[in-house]
């Protein structure tokens, strides 16, 4: 956490920080990046996972047994690694990696609940987590045979010559697909209720309040950083789709969340309406949207 607001500190007072590792630069090698947007996020992510594993020890001591906490908190890492590596990393494939890293360990994270539909709801985040993540795959693998780099910034330079190719329609549908499953867009967030619901109550506060909201923010990447605004929210018709998509979410997803007597299932239907006001803000493309 403290690595975090020293980075937000050091890109307010010097800008972009970019670091190649191997000293390998990009293409050839995997960059890190940290600007002002995701050096928040880091910051976020981090306080988040320190705040709520601090506050629920006493959670985690009579929701998990004493044999398995060594193996919860090990996983609790993992998945705050993958999270904070989706954030920082400037190459594609870099960022599907973490992806899986924060997802494999939140499926774990979700199977240690004390009640035995815990099982259930994680066999069901794995199965549509691993639906999108292939998804997110075959789009950059597109993307790097559309134009042969994997990193976020090459890919910006170089998608503007090829953007009227069926190839790069094909690729962003299918990475914007996989996300929507990620970030549990209205109608792909069948796995979010019983996840938040059946996960030990320190997971449901991490992952509601972490896990979902960097895949949006992987989601803005792409869209305003990677393809471009004319293209994503231009070319394709993704500006529609998200409004339509939100504005369903935001009130069927509050109107089922009333009639829940489980508190955290109402807080997870919750979690949905509130997602598609973050769809409905991306929709917009505007400052005030954002």
């Amino acid at each position: 956490m403290v690595v975090s607001f020293l980075l937000l500190g050091a890109v307010m007072d010097s800008g972009t920080i970019d670091y190649a590792f191997g000293g390998w630069a990009a293409p050839f090698g995997i960059a890190y990046r940290v600007d002002l947007v995701n050096a928040y996020v880091l910051m976020i992510v981090s306080t988040i996972s320190t705040v709520v594993s601090v506050f629920a020890r006493a959670s985690v001591a009579s929701e998990i047994e004493k044999h398995n906490q060594g193996f919860f908190y090990t996983a609790w890492l993992l998945c705050l690694t993958g999270l904070l590596g989706i954030a920082i990393t400037g190459d594609a494939f870099n960022l599907f990696v973490f992806l899986e890293i924060s997802s494999l360990s939140s499926y774990v994270l979700i199977a240690m609940g004390s009640d035995r539909r815990a099982l259930t709801a994680a066999y069901q985040y794995l199965i549509m987590g691993t639906i999108g993540a292939t998804f997110i795959l075959i789009g950059v693998g597109l993307l790097y045979a559309l134009t042969g780099t994997l990193n976020m910034q090459d890919l910006a330079e170089r998608l503007p010559d090829v953007s009227g190719t069926r190839t790069a329609r094909t690729a962003f549908a299918f990475l914007t697909v996989g996300l929507g499953l990620k970030i549990a867009l209205l109608p792909l967030h069948l796995w979010l209720p019983n996840a938040y619901a059946y996960a030990p109550s320190a997971v449901s506060a991490f992952l509601a309040a972490t896990a979902t909201k960097v895949a949006v923010y992987v989601l803005l990447r792409f869209v305003f950083s990677v393809f471009g605004v004319e293209f994503a929210l231009g070319a394709m018709p993704l500006a529609i789709g998200l409004a339509i998509l939100g504005a369903i979410a935001v009130l069927s997803a509050s109107t089922v969340a009333i009639f829940q007597e489980n508190l955290k299932r109402m807080l997870a239907y919750s979690s949905v309406a509130q997602i598609g006001y973050l769809a409905l803000g991306i929709s917009l493309a505007t400052p005030a949207g954002l």
